[in-house]
């Protein structure tokens, strides 16, 4: 008989939540790139993006520029690679002693040339405010950019639930996707307008999860420029939802993971230090399913209608925002107001 992989003192049977580093690849980083930090912090086009994979015993550490992930510090089985990793459209813009090395003045050289091609303006665009931009203004805001009057945090973005297996995944999943599905066939049934012809009923990475003092979780899809999948997002919200409403109960370990991610980016600068404590002593139970629209004003009336229609057949609690210039959450009039 197989035995179960054990990861950091526990088994995985079936799924897993443990998202905090590898602390020999942070002290490696704050060793051999100590102004990385800053450096990140004092450009409004840049945050972090970090995680770990406790099945296959890496962790990583990126940078992004709007959903574009310009660096990544890896480490494998506490091994921290020489090389640093980029995404393949980025290597050509500098030589690779860089991606090995990079210092301030090579970087900002990197920066300059990547906001000078076309074609990474689809990752961040201050032209035309994209995903990307909406993306990286809201995660500096509510990780780094907290302050003492905030009520939540950003703790992860780009996230998944993992599995020990696929054939694990498949069926720990089957039950939501049969409820997604029977609740996409009445929506056809029963909303009058317009629908896309293909609506998923699972999706794949979550954009962030917050957690509040009151220790409610919050599942945060952010949408920008694309009308039709906001009028869609409770469906893709709803997915998440109960993925994660399934894990909090199965996971008797899940708020002391959370907590240990928290309190090491709290640690490493990555978020405030003012949320130290703030951190609630356990969570509520509750889940707190959100949309975010960065500018919610070009929505029509039919998207609005339509999005109220779906999110009251398939998330009734689901709250919407927009944000000011600075990142701060607003409530959406024109998505939560007849």
């Amino acid at each position: 008989m197989k035995k179960l992989k054990m990861v950091n003192n526990y088994t995985i049977k079936t799924t897993y939540y443990d998202r905090k580093m590898d602390e020999k690849l942070l002290t490696q980083i704050n060793e051999r790139f100590p102004w990385i930090i800053s450096y990140v912090k004092s450009h409004n086009c840049l945050d972090f993006q970090t995680g770990n994979d406790p099945k296959t015993n890496r962790s990583w550490f990126s940078i992004y520029r709007g959903t574009g992930r310009i660096l990544t510090f890896r480490s494998h089985s506490s091994k921290v690679n020489e090389i640093c990793d980029v995404a393949e459209a980025y290597k050509e813009l500098m030589q690779p002693d860089f991606f090995r090395n990079p210092t301030p003045d090579q970087f900002d050289t990197y920066l300059a040339k990547i906001a000078s091609a076309e074609k990474f303006k689809r990752y961040y665009n201050t032209d035309v405010y994209n995903e990307g931009y909406y993306q990286t203004l809201i995660g500096r805001r509510y990780t780094f950019g907290i302050k003492d009057t905030d009520d939540f945090i950003l703790f992860d973005k780009e996230l998944v639930i993992g599995f020990k297996t696929k054939g694990i995944k498949d069926e720990w999943n089957k039950e939501i996707v049969d409820q997604q599905t029977l609740k996409i066939k009445q929506l056809r049934k029963t909303y009058n307008g317009e629908l896309p012809e293909n609506i998923k009923p699972e999706y794949g990475e979550f954009d962030f999860l917050g957690l509040n003092t009151n220790g409610d979780i919050l599942i945060m899809e952010l949408k920008q420029n694309d009308p039709a999948k906001t009028a869609l997002s409770p469906i893709q919200t709803s997915y998440y939802y109960l993925q994660f409403q399934k894990l909090a109960k199965e996971d008797d370990k899940l708020y002391q993971r959370i907590k240990a991610m928290i309190e090491q980016k709290i640690d490493y600068g990555l978020i405030g230090s003012c949320y130290k404590n703030k951190i609630p002593l356990k969570l509520s139970g509750r889940i707190i399913p959100c949309v975010i629209v960065g500018d919610d004003g070009e929505l029509s009336e039919t998207i609005r209608e339509r999005y109220r229609f779906i999110r009251d057949l398939f998330l009734p609690e689901m709250k919407a925002y927009t944000c000011t210039s600075k990142g701060t959450l607003v409530i959406s009039k024109d998505l939560e107001t007849e």
